[in-house]
C-alpha cells in the first residue's frame, strides 16, 4: 500500500510540476523567460522537490534549445 501511496506522489509531483516528454509546456516558455526561470533555480540553495523537477525539465529545455543553436540560456 505504501508503494502506491509513494507511486501517486510521484505521478502528482510530475503533473504538477509541469513535466514534458515531447515538447510540452516549457517547449512555449519565450527564451527571456526561460534563462530567468534557469538562473533562478542555479541561486536555490534548498529547493523543494517539486522545484527540483521544474528545474530539471528547464534544464532539460535550455540543453534542448542549445542543441538546435539557441543558446538562451548559456
Amino acid at each position: 500500500m505504501r508503494n502506491y501511496l509513494l507511486l501517486g506522489t510521484v505521478l502528482g509531483a510530475l503533473t504538477l510540476s509541469g513535466c514534458d516528454m515531447f515538447a510540452g509546456p516549457s517547449a512555449d516558455i519565450p527564451d527571456a523567460e526561460l534563462r530567468q526561470k534557469w538562473r533562478e533555480c542555479k541561486t536555490i540553495s534548498n529547493p523543494s522537490r517539486t522545484k527540483v523537477l521544474a528545474c530539471e525539465n528547464y534544464e532539460r529545455e535550455c540543453a534542448r534549445r542549445k542543441n538546435k543553436g539557441n543558446i538562451a540560456c548559456y
